[in-house]
């Protein structure tokens, strides 16, 4: 009769004892991956917070549906000419004609007329400038010159208002209202 209950006590402990493993492996599991996702979410924000642009020139083109746009890297950030197409690049505008509000979302250096789309300025060399390191990425306080293009028959009417958004690979963003 002793025997069973001290087999019971040795059941129960040894169950005890598993328990507590389980519940400690648990918890410091739980605690590293939350570490790890604390990490990677401020290394995100802290590329945030050292890139960033600002638009300094927006410029309608006499066919109106081109847009000459020069950005300056602001931030402490180099943007290699490998991440150039991570870069959005959002068009919305009014026709004051219609009263139709469009946005265009525009790919990088694509070559199909049916698709909005931006590439850098060929008529600015270098671009981006002034280019003494590093010719074809955009370091930082260095000036980028992009042609936004839009699909046919899509133009920009005069007296037209827009909102150009540039969105970099790292998440950072400039925007800015202009007239067509």
């Amino acid at each position: 009769m002793g025997f069973g209950t001290i087999i019971a006590g040795i059941y129960f402990v040894a169950v005890l004892i598993v328990s507590g493993y389980v519940v400690t492996d648990t918890v410091s599991r739980m605690s590293n991956t939350s570490y790890e996702s604390v990490v990677s979410a401020s290394s995100i924000q802290l590329a945030q917070l050292r890139s960033s642009a600002s638009i300094t020139g927006i410029l309608v083109g006499s066919g109106a549906d081109e847009i000459y746009v020069n950005l300056t890297n602001t931030g402490n950030l180099k943007i290699v000419s490998s991440d150039f197409p991570q870069i959005d690049v959002i068009l919305t505008y009014t026709d004051n004609s219609t009263g139709l509000t469009q946005t265009h979302w525009c790919y990088y250096g694509s070559n199909d007329i049916t698709q909005d789309r931006w590439s850098l300025n060929s008529a600015i060399h270098p671009n981006p400038f002034p280019a003494v390191v590093n010719p074809l990425d955009w370091d930082p306080s260095k000036t980028l010159s992009i042609t936004i293009e839009l699909a046919q028959p899509s133009v920009i009417m005069s007296g037209s208002t827009g909102y150009l958004k540039i969105v970099l690979p790292q998440g950072s963003s400039t925007a800015q209202t202009f007239e067509g």
